[in-house]
């Protein structure tokens, strides 16, 4: 499965939304009926030009509520040409004489290189000097700085309490910097549940960054329910806002149908906008799309110009699809060299699908010398990230002692996980782990409920364990004509030991009518694969059979032997 979901989307930074700060537009004016009053009663009717008349004249004469609101209009172009230098220059002379409000938005100014020449240390003295006056969005934007340790030291506790501030005091960017913070585990202890507390304060008030990252986890589960149709609402209110991560992660849901009905249409047409301006997930994306044909014809050399360039930025969804195009030979010469390596680069970006596929191939020696202690560490890494295979796969080392100390408690526990995503092996095995006794108690009841759930998705061996389980009435009622289904279900898929006793039932007329040449005919086929118990039982049986029974015999297994051999799929796991 192609899982193009990134973990990278979490980084506050790169959604490059912190320093984005919602300008201040009051200040407090009672008992003021002058000048600077009319100019701002102007201002709150969007009459710029009036308010203009009344604050340029004060600003000029070094009124610093003045000064910072010209710099405001011309930092937005409200009334005058929008300029940032304009903009800089009467921010400066605000804060200069410690206006907050204009340290704070000077600061931005230098963080950001508008107007101003960019200087980050710069920025961080303009925020210090307006957070300590207790400006709420310049100790946000401190709070972040430290966090970082960008332009000033490194200090998640003071991050921490600055965040924790801003927040209590509804700025919506601190809430955002905090809830990401407690879900990346980034200075605090992980806790998706504060994570969510605090992002769905910031979502509410219509923060796009904030609604993308509450999508996310809605859709992973992370801190609240999982509801794929709640992500799609919050990935839509940040859509809609032009928030790119978010109007991505929405074709995505369009894609695939998750919590919004499946159009492939409108997915490509909410991505590619977003790849041809170079969003690099979108180009992931995209990828993804001529890949598999998903909304798009499927076309390999269209895949990979969109993917080679988002994998060489360091995607990690585009590096796996395509080192997936390298280990299969999909559009491209197989190469397990360059699958390797692209494995390995979002496997070190902790890419859940990557590191599964990465650790198979130590486990399979594929590519590069077999490792199995390579394998299960790159599998763990996986199985913590509910990657149903790498989950099975870790249980059956711990299983078998493969590259870890043998432990079939902890076998248990990974093949449980598995088993309870719905992974046939892992019923399978979890169902025969009960019946045995192995890291479980001995429970006849859990061992036909793994098992037949097994069965219904067509695990041949856990088919014909159903089938014993029958026969012998073990955690189910005794029932010949059951094990008798069971066993036809197995055998039509090859496997030899479900054949041989096919073959009894036949013989000796155990749920279902005693027929000797079918009963030759499942021992013949079962002894083509190497089953000696089975060759022996024929041998026994053509005895008593005539030619013309033996020739209709042969004839059926010419028939039944075009149904193809699967037992070998099994053969690592049994």
């Amino acid at each position: 499965m192609l899982r193009l979901r990134d973990k990278n989307k979490t980084n506050m930074m790169r959604q490059g939304c912190i320093f984005v700060i919602a300008a201040i537009l009051s200040v407090a004016l009672a008992g003021c009926t002058g000048p600077f009053h009319k100019g701002h009663v102007a201002y709150d009717r969007e009459d710029y030009t009036a308010a203009l008349e009344q604050w340029r004249p004060l600003a000029e004469n070094g009124d610093a509520g003045a000064q910072f609101y010209l710099g405001l209009m011309y930092e937005q172009g409200q009334g005058v040409k929008q300029d940032q230098q304009s903009a800089a220059h009467w921010y400066t002379l605000s804060a200069e004489q410690g206006f907050a409000l204009a340290q704070n938005n000077l600061g931005r100014l230098c963080y950001k290189g508008a107007g101003v020449k960019q200087d980050h240390q710069e920025a961080a003295k303009w925020f210090t000097l307006s957070a300590d006056q207790g400006n709420v969005s310049a100790r946000s934007n401190l709070g972040v700085l430290h966090l970082r340790g960008d332009a000033v030291s490194q200090d998640t506790a003071r991050a921490n309490k600055l965040l924790r501030q801003a927040a209590r005091d509804g700025n919506a960017e601190a809430q955002f910097a905090l809830g990401s913070m407690y879900r990346d585990g980034s200075g605090v202890e992980r806790d998706h549940r504060e994570a969510a507390k605090w992002l769905k304060l910031s979502a509410n008030q219509g923060y796009a960054p904030a609604q993308n990252t509450l999508g996310l986890m809605y859709e992973q589960g992370q801190g609240v329910i999982k509801a794929p149709s709640k992500a799609a609402q919050w990935y839509s209110k940040a859509a809609e806002q032009g928030f790119k991560s978010a109007q991505n992660n929405l074709g995505l849901m369009y894609l695939h149908g998750k919590g919004v009905k499946q159009d492939p249409e409108k997915a490509r047409a909410l991505i590619e906008p977003l790849a041809e301006q170079g969003l690099l997930q979108a180009q992931a994306c995209m990828g993804l799309m001529c890949f598999d044909g998903s909304g798009v014809e499927q076309d390999y050399e269209k895949a990979l110009n969109w993917l080679n360039p988002a994998a060489e930025q360091g995607v990690a969804a585009a590096q796996h699809i395509l080192a997936l195009m390298y280990d299969n030979g999909l559009g491209i010469s197989q190469d397990d060299d360059q699958a390797v390596r692209w494995y390995s680069k979002a496997a070190e970006q902790g890419y859940g699908p990557s590191q599964n596929n990465l650790g198979l191939m130590y486990y399979d020696g594929k590519g590069l010398t077999r490792n199995y202690h390579e394998a299960a560490k790159w599998l763990r890494l996986a199985a913590e990230q509910q990657i149903t295979e790498s989950e099975y796969t870790l249980g059956w080392m711990y299983y078998k002692g493969l590259g870890v100390q043998q432990d079939f408690q902890e076998a248990a526990v990974w093949i449980q996980r598995a088993a309870e995503q719905g992974f046939s092996l892992a019923q399978a095995r979890l169902g025969m782990m009960y019946l045995k006794g192995q890291g479980v108690p001995q429970n006849d009841r859990q061992a036909q409920k793994w098992l037949r759930q097994a069965a219904e998705q067509g695990h041949a061996v856990a088919q014909n364990n159903m089938a014993l389980m029958y026969l012998k009435g073990r955690g189910v009622d005794q029932s010949d004509k059951k094990a008798f289904d069971c066993l036809t279900s197995a055998a039509q898929q090859g496997l030899a030991a479900a054949q041989n006793k096919l073959a009894m039932m036949y013989e000796h007329g155990r749920g279902v009518h005693q027929d000797d040449v079918l009963a030759y005919t499942w021992y013949q086929i079962a002894c083509a694969q190497g089953d000696t118990a089975a060759e022996a039982q024929r041998t026994i049986l053509a005895k008593q059979m005539s030619s013309s029974q033996i020739e209709e015999a042969d004839k059926l297994v010419r028939v039944f032997s075009s149904l193809g051999d699967e037992s070998e799929k099994y053969a690592m796991n049994y």
